[in-house]
């Protein structure tokens, strides 16, 4: 299945015109603002739906996929089993691309540390 991209057109600082594609979340996933790193591939991830959950990072992302304190990740709950505890990281968005999500109204600008 084809993931939705959002194609936006967007200035460079240096004037030029360019094209934004922005991943947005899928059904039944959360955007969350990445608290702490608690090591192991797990990170701590307080998201828009008021949980604070311990995400991991999946094997084919670990050495791909680097996330800092302050990152704008989307998180898939573990449904079914514990899912205000435990998620799955699914995508960590650039800096352009969280001040577009929130700029568009996907994130409230209280939310954001």
């Amino acid at each position: 299945m084809a993931r939705k991209k959002k194609s936006v057109h967007v200035r460079t600082p240096s004037g030029e015109e360019g094209v934004l594609r922005v991943r947005l979340p899928e059904e039944g996933e959360v955007l969350g603002q990445v608290v702490q790193i608690l090591g192991g591939g797990i990170l701590l991830v307080r998201c828009l739906d008021g949980q604070t959950r311990k995400v991991r990072i999946p094997g084919k992302y670990r050495k791909r996929m680097w996330t800092r304190v302050g990152d704008i990740v989307s998180v898939m709950p573990e449904y079914g089993m514990r899912e205000e505890e435990w998620g799955t990281l699914a995508h960590r968005y650039k800096n352009n691309e969280a001040t577009w999500l929130e700029k568009n109204g996907y994130i409230p600008k209280e939310f954001l540390l």
